[in-house]
């Protein structure tokens, strides 16, 4: 409550004709008797026409009557209002010598109802169950969840930010990874807002055999036999190495030579009478395209494209132009990653398409300089990795994927699940599998 007196100049000129009428005088217009704000903090001032002293209160304590002695007014201040009902609060002025009590109701919006989530997705990798969100707003909400994400004691609405913690239960045996959706809902209907969803991702790491699941009676390394044995054991992915010949086919094999024949300046009759040790021809691409393309079912072996470091950075930019165009013909573009060792390659796959999944083998470039070239992920050979154990971290930060190679024995294989990466290439896929479903 505050008492003032407000002297009023216009009264001092004429004060004889009124005080014959009335000692004492309080007047406010009618017009000022009802006064609007928003749902934000502000205040307005208010004419008030007194010759004695005042007091003035409030019903509400977000809404406060300063006097002000120097400017003749009453000025009205409000506290933003957080909940989205609208308010309303009484102020009174009132002095003991006229005996009188005037009445301004002041009326306050609700604010605009709001709700926002610091999220859009969570990953969850190997020994990784518990996880929050912080969601703003201000209206009661609820969350609707997969069975296998439960919310953690004290999750409660308040007004404002608020982290509500929650546990997803560990993977079934048998599944790499799971997907669902936490969806944010409002208790009530309110204009304007929407569910929100949050996509949850939980994952082990997924295989990738190298050179295709080659370890096995009537496989070889790059050989169609190997990539079938892998889509057969279920693998994310099957790697394989491409060069191109001089009349522009593409060959599978690891080295530049086989056989003794130099895959990049021979003829693709050339290399056609070559066989692998299981007695196949050296595959294509496009073979290999093809049998990825007559998987059925929604969990496909992807094909993990490494293009090989060429003599010159013609024939890279040769074999980079016809693999692309291969896959892109072949409509295989959501069955194809891309790695690579050279640079350049990796730059060139970027440049003709940034949405290309392109990982970098190489091993000498930090996860924040692949972030900024647009690199999807790194592909680092385990003992980098091992020498630089805050790089995979570094690269979950950065939205990096992660891939160790060649990861062979069962201690190594848990020392990178453990460490979280995405992927583990290894020649012991099978090893690997029971490894996750231990």
């Amino acid at each position: 409550m505050h008492k003032f007196l407000i002297p009023c100049i216009i009264l001092l000129l004429s004060c004889s004709k009124e005080n014959d009428s009335e000692q004492f005088f309080l007047r406010i217009d009618d017009s000022q008797r009802i006064q609007n704000f928003g749902a934000e903090a502000g205040h307005l001032s208010l004419t008030v026409t007194t010759n004695c002293a005042i007091e003035t209160s409030s019903s509400q304590e977000w809404c406060t009557p300063v006097p002000d002695y120097t400017a003749n007014n009453l000025k009205i201040s409000v506290t933003s209002n957080v909940s989205t009902e609208a308010r309303a609060a009484v102020v009174t002025v009132s002095s003991e010598e006229v005996k009188q009590i005037i009445s301004i109701r002041v009326n306050q919006e609700g604010a605009k109802p709001v709700v926002s989530v610091n999220e859009a997705d969570i990953t969850l990798r190997s020994n990784e169950f518990n996880f929050a969100l912080e969601v703003t707003s201000n209206v009661p909400i609820v969350f609707d969840k997969p069975a296998w994400i439960t919310e953690k004691g004290g999750n409660t609405w308040k007004n404002g930010a608020e982290t509500y913690t929650f546990t997803a239960a560990p993977l079934p045996t048998g599944v790499s990874i799971r997907e669902g959706n936490i969806v944010i809902n409002t208790v009530g209907t309110f204009d304007g807002i929407l569910p929100i969803s949050v996509h949850v991702t939980q994952q082990q790491p997924r295989i990738i055999a190298h050179r295709g699941y080659w370890n096995k009676v009537g496989a070889a390394e790059n050989s169609l036999a190997s990539l079938n044995n892998a889509i057969e054991l279920g693998a994310y992915g099957s790697e394989l190495d491409v060069w191109i010949t001089v009349d522009n086919i593409l060959v599978l094999n690891h080295d530049a030579t086989y056989a003794g024949v130099n895959i990049e300046s021979a003829t693709s009759a050339t290399i056609a009478p070559l066989r692998l040790s299981n007695g196949e021809p050296l595959p294509t691409l496009q073979q290999c395209i093809d049998i990825v393309k007559r998987q059925t079912g929604p969990d496909k072996t992807k094909l993990i494209i490494e293009i090989k470091t060429h003599s010159s950075n013609a024939n890279n930019k040769k074999c980079v132009d016809a693999v692309v165009q291969a896959v892109n013909n072949s409509q295989a573009g959501d069955l194809v990653d891309y790695i690579a060792f050279s640079s350049y390659v990796c730059e060139e796959l970027l440049k003709i398409n940034p949405q290309h999944r392109v990982a970098y083998l190489n091993g000498d470039m930090r996860p924040e300089t692949l972030k900024a070239l647009g690199y999807w992920g790194l592909d680092y050979q385990m003992n980098i990795l091992k020498n630089n154990t805050d790089w995979v971290n570094r690269a979950i930060t950065e939205g990096l994927t992660t891939n160790v190679w060649t990861v062979n024995t069962r201690s190594d294989m848990q020392y990178f699940i453990d460490m979280g990466v995405d992927f583990i290439t290894t020649d012991e896929p099978f090893i690997l599998k029971n490894l996750l479903n231990e």
